[in-house]
């Protein structure tokens, strides 16, 4: 199958090897969009890896880089790439593995997807840690840290990215939102494709230009998505409102979703088992 053309953001600080947590092991089947969010960038270093695009520009975090991400792609034409991904400067990939994700992802017609995580991985939401045997897991979202999306999403959602400096909220709340507003809903961790990340997150506690700390812009964020879909509240059904727009995130996990766990993990055991008898 020949890949449909798409692009990747990877974020850079501006003065050290950039790229240098990606293996270039074969040949880009993709355009790369460097971003400098110093504001600083040295042209000679970002020159060596021959990005398609170069970004420069100061930015605090994830989602303000994902509004000027939004508002260069306004500049060009954004249509011809099929897929945008955005891969924090701490994700340990090889350019094959981009190249898989990205073929898997337009043989299954996928809408937003992510690779999942390897075991030793910082994380915070374990759903999206890899599971042997699957090449895809459908989703109700993926997380910020390094999210695959369709060029129609992305651009359906960014007017909305102004509500979030962090970026929190914007996985779990904005583009699944957007997804049902358009009806490009297909979802996936896709297990096939592993990737690292190598720092501890680091947006808890911090003050924000406007005034906010992420858990703040998570639940304002909340807010704005609940009006959306109540100004068309026939393509949210209940279930939408019970996994997404009514699920409330803060340090630690509730106990109530700990509870739900026990169904799924006596459902795993039970499986491991019967496939370990027929070893």
């Amino acid at each position: 199958m020949q890949l449909k053309k798409s692009i990747i953001a990877i974020t850079w600080d501006g003065k050290t090897a950039p790229l240098s947590h990606i293996l270039h092991d074969t040949n880009r089947q993709f355009d790369l969009l460097l971003y400098d969010y110093s504001g600083n960038a040295n042209q000679e270093i970002a020159a060596r890896v021959q990005p398609t695009h170069l970004l420069s520009q100061k930015s605090e975090c994830k989602g303000d880089i994902l509004q000027n991400i939004y508002a260069f792609l306004q500049t060009i034409n954004s249509q011809e790439y099929e897929f945008i991904g955005f891969l924090d400067d701490d994700i340990y990939f090889t350019v094959s593995d981009l190249n898989k994700l990205l073929f898997i992802a337009q043989l299954e017609k996928l809408d937003v997807f992510q690779a999942s995580l390897t075991h030793d991985s910082y994380y915070h939401h374990r759903q999206f840690v890899h599971k042997p045997g699957y090449q895809i897991q459908e989703a109700w979202w993926v997380e910020i840290m390094a999210p695959f999306y369709s060029i129609e999403v992305f651009m359906s959602a960014g007017p909305h990215l102004k509500h979030s400096i962090s970026g929190t909220g914007v996985d779990v709340y904005l583009i699944p939102t957007i997804q049902r507003l358009i009806g490009r809903n297909k979802t996936a961790v896709v297990h096939a494709v592993q990737m690292k990340h190598c720092r501890p997150i680091r947006t808890d506690n911090r003050i924000f230009s406007n005034g906010k700390n992420n858990l703040q812009e998570i639940a304002n964020l909340q807010v704005v998505c609940k009006q959306m879909a109540s100004e068309q509240a026939e393509l949210f059904d209940a279930a939408f409102w019970k996994h997404i727009l009514n699920r409330n995130y803060r340090f630690g996990i509730p106990l109530q979703y700990k509870i739900r766990r026990i169904g799924p993990m006596i459902k795993n055991l039970y499986k491991m088992l019967v496939d370990a008898s027929y070893r």
